[in-house]
């Protein structure tokens, strides 16, 4: 079994389809700025329930009276005379409680506060035998000292005084402690605060930009979409493209959603690849605004979507997806579609069970026709996942086949796909013409590392790189063409939000595209022609 990441969207909650929604032209990094889930920094610190006194940092001493103190040295500090000036560390706090670390955070505050405490401390403690005292004179006036009495008497003065001095220290010393704590809080708090405003600022004004954006309705008479649709440089030489329209992940496109207009741009240059995209699922208005793209370009004959339906272990989301795409095809007919396909990885991800998987897959078959619809049901996972059982539930086997997960070297990849898929799952359904079989994912990255396939290193595996891509698609896309494989192209734009799931050594899962995430090719990737041979204008329905 091939180990691979997940690549689809991510849908990790319940949520309401949006209305359909805009960004700015550049679909770059404008991406938007990530929303806030962390929580509240000493939103239950136990420091708020301190006030600044002293006894309320130590109730069960009591009232301490300097004076009445033995002279024990409990504090360690040793005689007056050699007393050594060292900095304590009352309260070893770090750094906030969420993990993060910001300017005038509560640690350092805290940290700052101790040290100038104990600065503090040095300073005082350095003057305290200073003091000079005056002769006390004789009983009998004459004015010459007792030195006995004298010394002891101003011995036991002087340990008063410095014992009360050293209290009078202590107390100062925690409520600087205090207040650096709650100073700290304080900051936090506002901190936290600020950050909250300025997301919700990023936020604003990255709808600011949508609405600016999309204020025209682009469609193929605009001048920047003619542009789009005029590059020498794409062959329409595959089946199928897998596409998930940027800023389309839930719940992040509640606050910042997909644009109509860079949807519509995509489409543009997607018709210069494919006849066929592939969509992961139905959050975020996606397939309602692939449709609307579709439209303004006027490739409802030569475009058709598979619409997606993702599944996962959250059965809210679950519902939620089968509810939005009942409504989709009774919104907009069966026309723009080629087919469904329920679910992604699922069984790879463990979310369900194959009983449980296909259960969904059962009861969206049985209610497909109550919608006017005689579409085919696929299901997509790893080629490797795949049963004969689980074959004869679906009408169409859709298997992701990666061969740089396989470390194989990419002179032997395209062959590797072809033996793997017709092995592993052409084969188990040989004796049934009906079912179908597609490649749902298939491609190379532009770069980010190599893949030993599973071994912890490798002399060859598979390397990631633009060479390479062009060699597996030299080796694959045309001989495909000519015999009528059927599989999506994983992927035509790079996925900048997929840079979470890189790791180091393997920062590869944002640079599958064709080309980078504003369209661009990517430089030195070279598209086969095929001799001339491409995909039929008119989609063969």
């Amino acid at each position: 079994m091939m180990s691979r990441p997940m690549y689809s969207q991510r849908t990790p909650g319940p949520g309401a389809p949006l209305a359909p929604a805009m960004y700015s032209s550049n679909s770059s990094l404008h991406s938007m700025p990530p929303s806030s889930h962390s929580n509240r920094a000493y939103s239950d610190t136990p420091y708020t329930r301190y006030s600044s006194s002293a006894q309320n940092l130590a109730p069960q001493m009591g009232q301490i009276n300097p004076y009445e103190v033995d002279n024990d040295d409990d504090w360690g500090m040793g005689s007056a005379e050699n007393a050594p000036q060292k900095r304590r560390s009352f309260v070893p706090f770090g750094s906030s409680r969420d993990g993060s670390s910001r300017n005038a955070s509560p640690g350092s505050s805290i940290n700052n506060g101790a040290a100038g405490a104990a600065a503090g401390t040095a300073a005082y403690a350095g003057s305290r035998d200073g003091a000079k005292y005056d002769t006390v004179p004789m009983v009998n006036g004459s004015g010459e000292l007792l030195p006995e009495k004298i010394a002891s008497w101003k011995a036991e003065d002087d340990l008063k005084k410095r014992k009360k001095r050293m209290w009078i220290a202590i107390v100062i010393i925690a409520i600087i402690l205090i207040g650096a704590i709650l100073g700290g809080v304080l900051g936090a708090t506002l901190g936290k605060g600020g950050s909250s405003d300025s997301n919700s600022a990023k936020n604003q004004q990255a709808a600011d930009s949508v609405a600016k954006d999309n204020k025209d309705d682009l469609s193929k008479d605009s001048t920047e979409i003619k542009g789009l649709m005029n590059n020498a440089n794409l062959h329409k030489v595959f089946p199928g493209m897998d596409y998930t329209p940027l800023n389309a992940q839930y719940p992040d496109c509640l606050h910042v959603p997909p644009s109509q207009n860079n949807i519509t741009r995509d489409l543009a240059v997607m018709s210069q690849l494919t006849n066929a995209v592939r969509l992961y699922g139905t959050d975020c208005n996606q397939t309602q605004m692939v449709i609307h793209a579709i439209n303004r370009l006027e490739i409802k004959d030569s475009m058709k979507i598979w619409l997606g339906v993702w599944l996962d272990k959250n059965d809210t989301t679950t519902q939620r997806q089968i509810a939005q795409t009942w409504k989709i095809l009774d919104d907009y007919g069966c026309d723009y579609f080629k087919g469904i396909i329920i679910g992604n990885e699922v069984l790879f991800r463990k979310d369900l069970t194959v009983t449980q998987l296909l259960g969904h897959i059962t009861d969206f078959r049985k209610n497909i026709s109550d919608h006017s619809c005689q579409l085919p049901v696929a299901m997509a996972d790893l080629g490797d996942n795949w049963t004969a059982d689980m074959a004869s539930k679906v009408d169409i086997v859709m298997s992701n086949v990666h061969p740089f997960f396989a470390g194989v070297d990419v002179k032997q990849a395209a062959a590797w796909t072809w033996n793997f898929w017709t092995t592993h799952d052409v084969a188990l359904t040989a004796s049934n013409s009906n079912i179908h079989q597609v490649i749902a994912e298939v491609g190379w990255p532009s770069g980010g590392g190599t893949d030993c396939g599973g071994a912890a290193t490798c002399t060859g595996g598979s390397v990631a790189g633009i060479d390479e891509m062009n060699q597996f698609m030299e080796d694959w896309i045309c001989p495909s063409l000519k015999n009528g494989t059927e599989y999506f192209w994983f992927s035509a734009f790079d996925e900048p939000w997929k840079i979470q799931y890189n790791e180091k050594g393997k920062e590869w899962e944002d640079k599958w595209g064709l080309m980078d995430v504003d369209r661009n090719l990517k430089p030195g990737l070279k598209i086969p022609d095929c001799g001339g041979q491409a995909l039929p204008t008119k989609y063969d329905h």
